[in-house]
């Protein structure tokens, strides 16, 4: 998974990930104890039974006010919040994982030799 800056709920910078490829309903997934901390709010009268990294997960459908990576922002889009997802998976803390619906209006250019991600609104030109 690759990583950059982001925010939930007007955080402030974190560390989130960002999965390029795949499909997903949610724009975001985070832990619950995460979108406890950030204030959003968690419908935790639907869970939805889904997989993450191929095993069975049980996730409650949540709306933050804003989702930011660079300067695109989302708000209220559906997104999940994960009871059983670790918030240190590789040694650093990861606020929250970025996913396809987020990045569908949108142009995305990794840039591997300077290690930078690039993300405008927009069709791609």
């Amino acid at each position: 998974m690759l990583h950059s800056i982001g925010s939930v709920n007007g955080s402030g910078p974190g560390v989130v990930g960002l999965a390029i490829g795949g499909v997903s309903e949610s724009a975001v997934v985070m832990s619950e104890e995460t979108a406890d901390r950030l204030r959003v709010r968690i419908d935790r009268d639907r869970p939805l039974e889904t997989f993450a990294h191929s095993h069975p997960v049980v996730v409650y459908p949540c709306y933050p006010k804003a989702i930011r990576l660079g300067g695109v922002t989302a708000g209220e889009i559906y997104c999940g919040a994960n009871p059983k997802m670790a918030q240190s998976p590789n040694g650093f803390d990861v606020m929250a994982a970025f996913f396809h619906p987020f990045y569908k209006p949108c142009n995305v250019t990794l840039d591997f030799t300077d290690m930078t991600v690039h993300i405008v609104r927009g069709k791609a030109t």
